[in-house]
């Protein structure tokens, strides 16, 4: 008899099929396209690369050999991306470590922007031209997502986090890529991306100045930062 599977962790579990063919891209997987009669197993299989990515080969083998789990925590690899995107982790779920390190990139990339640029990232977002001027001078460049949401809200704050995190994954996969996986997006799931057209991801491509040394960061880097998205728009699907 087969022993039931462990269940999946929490940033996994409210993946959608598009998010799923949006992740095997970053990670060089092949998917099975609009099939969706195996959606845990798309996701356990994406769960399994991001462990490895993140885990060198060398180890990677080591722990199979030995019988133990292969590659590196799911843990280990968020607090990893965020140890190079020089934010902290923090949250006692994976789905709260994904969403924090995900939120807490995307308040400081949004600090490092050009004062105009930030102006009308909130215009964009139907932010009144007085109301966003009033907070960014009293912010002094300092941004925090509660004090964000609490001059704002939520749905504010959730269009500002995924422009500047739909930015982060296209310099860090690179503009073909990104272009390629953004376009399947905005026609899986229009109602959340097709306001961030091509032109918002190409220009901000260079919002972010993280060396990324070694191809693992490539994949593990956009990959959180993604599940930290999926994470927030679950959220919004709850809010009042």
């Amino acid at each position: 008899m087969n022993e039931p599977r462990a269940p999946l962790n929490d940033a996994f579990a409210i993946l959608e099929p598009a998010d799923l063919e949006f992740l095997e891209g970053i990670l060089g997987l092949g998917s099975d396209g609009d099939a969706v009669d195996d959606l845990d197993g798309r996701r356990r299989a994406l769960l399994h690369e991001l462990r490895y990515a993140g885990s060198s080969d060398i180890m990677y083998a080591i722990r199979r050999a030995t019988g133990a789990e292969p590659g590196v925590s799911f843990e280990e690899v968020v607090r990893d991306v965020a140890q190079t995107l020089r934010v902290p982790a923090a949250g006692d779920t994976p789905r709260a470590l994904v969403e924090h390190v995900a939120s807490a990139h995307a308040a400081a990339t949004f600090g490092k922007l050009p004062r105009e640029e930030q102006q009308r990232m909130l215009e964009d977002l139907g932010v009144e031209r007085e109301k966003a001027a009033a907070f960014l001078a009293r912010s002094a460049g300092i941004f925090a997502v509660p004090a964000l949401i609490q001059a704002f809200n939520f749905f504010v704050v959730e269009g500002l986090i995924r422009t500047v995190l739909f930015g982060s994954i296209a310099r860090f996969i690179g503009s073909r890529l990104a272009g390629q996986l953004f376009a399947f997006l905005a026609a899986r799931m229009p109602w959340w991306v097709t306001w961030v057209g091509p032109a918002a991801w190409t220009a901000s491509i260079g919002w972010t100045a993280v060396d990324l040394q070694g191809p693992a960061y490539r994949k593990t880097v956009p990959a959180v930062l993604y599940l930290g998205l999926c994470s927030l728009r679950e959220r919004g699907a709850d809010a009042p």
